[in-house]
């Protein structure tokens, strides 16, 4: 009875690691950013940012104001340093955004055609450039993306662990923008910052202090460790 109770306790447990969720100011756009009727553009509006992760991916959510699936733009991006050395401040979509003290990898992403779908490039920078390591239109397995929650107003994000040279116990910096579809556009929002982001679309924006995430062991690895019952939820700003 007692071993069979502990493999239920394991099963009940597998899974992904408990999230981290990353709360922004709702509201906190500049007035300028509004459309035609004079509606605030709810959609590039960060609210929370939740990261988890199980043995392989790492996984992304990015919640703003509005239904995604109510606009046919919307460009969502993530910015990480790995602690690496060889970073960029300028992104690897060279929008008009200065990234701290810099990035490594990039996530560069986007809900168009009235938000009915979610595309990403995965891209790594070598010093030099900003390399494609993979995108959705590349099918290469190591980024997707889900838009089921777009009318909830959350864009998602599903990143290998691998394709970011990470593994359980490494600790990462990062920052989450939204932007247009404009080479120059710079972050509307951003997630590092608690008040606006930019004044207007001609003004560039610049990331505050990095937050940080831990990859963790997933709730059945430390189940097959005896240490299933310590598992507890996590949460930070």
């Amino acid at each position: 009875m007692r071993n069979l109770l502990m493999a239920a306790a394991i099963a009940s447990l597998a899974g992904v690691a408990s999230a981290d969720v990353y709360m922004d100011t709702a509201g906190d756009l500049n007035a300028s950013f509004v459309d035609g009727g004079g509606v605030p553009f709810a959609h590039l509006d960060i609210t929370q940012v939740e990261i988890t992760n199980d043995a392989n991916f790492l996984y992304i959510d990015i919640s703003v104001a509005g239904d995604i699936d109510a606009t046919n733009w919307g460009k969502y991006l993530v910015g990480f340093d790995m602690g690496s050395g060889t970073t960029s401040t300028s992104g690897g979509w060279g929008r008009n955004i200065s990234w701290g003290s810099g990035i490594d990898y990039f996530i560069g992403g986007w809900a168009d055609e009235g938000g009915s779908g979610v595309g990403a490039e995965l891209r790594n920078f070598d010093g030099a450039a900003w390399n494609v390591t993979d995108a959705t239109y590349l099918g290469g397995g190591l980024i997707m993306g889900d838009d089921s929650a777009h009318a909830a107003g959350v864009q998602s994000y599903i990143v290998s662990l691998a394709a970011l040279g990470l593994s359980v116990g490494d600790t990462f910096g990062f920052d989450v923008a939204t932007t247009g579809g404009g080479g120059g556009d710079p972050g509307v929002d951003m997630l590092s910052l608690a008040g606006e982001a930019t004044p207007d679309w001609g003004t560039g924006s610049t990331s505050g202090a990095f937050l940080s995430y831990t990859v963790i062991p997933t709730p059945s690895s430390l189940a097959l460790l005896g240490l299933g019952g310590l598992v507890a939820g996590r949460r930070r700003r």
